[in-house]
């Protein structure tokens, strides 16, 4: 990354870091900021498997997942921390479920199937009165419990949810930024552009399709608890919504496919934007910044918004990944 990057990069990540304080700790803010956060890590999460040549409409079904997931553990009387981490688990299983049944898909045939798997799971949501609640779905989830060693109160304020949010999104940075620079990168990178050719250099497409899943899975699954966490509701029309499907392809592909930061920041952009500037004043154009995102980079920066930066994207056009991977 240019020197120029990561002074911006360092700026944001400050600014973040300060924001609680900053705002007073205002506990609507502090909600807001944080739903935005915990969109970054989807945006981030969906950009990861589409880095490995992965299309999905569904990121709702591992997104609900780990929603319902943390909710039924901590509901049962076990600790919420451990809760999370089992819905970051199911969301994985779940999302390595549909990529083995959909391997053999690709383009509009696997973004359609992974958006029936969403309605795969509100439909079992829905029935399945005895486990989820059915459409009333389940309340009262407990908070986060404080740690010993942590000085925020997670119980009785918004702001270490802030910081959860905010540590869930650098790690799925994090990891995708290992990813990119290693041979896990090389490996999605080469099922992406030829999956016969890779197949025939030895790299199997089955295993790397199901791992780019389960790790898109994983943080999807965390995000989703987390939020049940802080809404201390669940129900399936709720986190099952297309909502949490479109919103990450979207800004995945505003701020720019396969880059490190691009789609983190169009998160927070587009959905404070949303709902800091037009939804207290014209509640019905709110979701305005989602659609001119969409016709901008259809018309205007194919490459999203890191298309404008000099530095070329990870994700190459057809052809041209041998010539750069090979060369490296």
């Amino acid at each position: 990354m240019p020197r120029r990057g990561w002074i911006g990069t360092s700026l944001v990540a400050a600014a973040l870091l300060l924001f609680p304080p900053l705002s007073g700790f205002h506990p609507y803010y502090l909600y807001l900021v944080s739903t935005a956060l915990l969109f970054g890590t989807l945006a981030t999460s969906w950009n990861l498997l589409a880095y490995a040549g992965q299309i999905s409409f569904g990121h709702a079904a591992f997104f609900g997942l780990g929603g319902y997931t943390a909710a039924l553990v901590s509901l049962s009387g076990l600790s919420p921390w451990l809760a999370l981490a089992l819905g970051g688990a199911v969301g994985a299983s779940g999302a390595a479920a549909i990529g083995m049944a959909s391997a053999r898909l690709s383009g509009a045939s696997l973004a359609l199937g992974t958006l029936a798997y969403t309605e795969i799971w509100r439909g079992i949501a829905h029935n399945w009165t005895a486990v989820s609640g059915g459409g009333a779905g389940l309340i009262g989830i407990p908070p986060l419990t404080p740690l010993p060693w942590l000085p925020l109160d997670l119980a009785r304020s918004r702001t270490g949810s802030y910081y959860l949010a905010l540590a869930f999104l650098l790690l799925v940075i994090a990891v995708f930024w290992g990813i990119l620079r290693s041979r896990l990168g090389l490996a999605f990178a080469a099922v992406r552009e030829e999956e016969e050719r890779a197949s025939l250099l030895g790299v199997h497409p089955l295993p790397w399709k199901v791992l780019a899943f389960a790790l898109s899975g994983f943080f999807s699954g965390l995000a989703g608890g987390l939020y049940v966490n802080m809404v201390r509701v669940v129900e399936p029309d709720l986190i099952f919504s297309h909502y949490f499907s479109i919103l990450p392809l979207v800004m995945a592909t505003f701020g720019g496919l396969g880059t490190l930061l691009g789609p983190a920041l169009a998160a927070l952009a587009l959905y404070l934007a949303s709902e800091l500037l037009l939804h207290p004043y014209i509640p019905a154009f709110h979701q305005l910044p989602y659609a001119l995102a969409l016709i901008v980079v259809a018309l205007y920066l194919p490459g999203g918004l890191a298309g404008l930066l000099p530095s070329p994207s990870p994700l190459p056009k057809r052809g041209e990944g041998e010539t750069r991977h090979g060369a490296a």
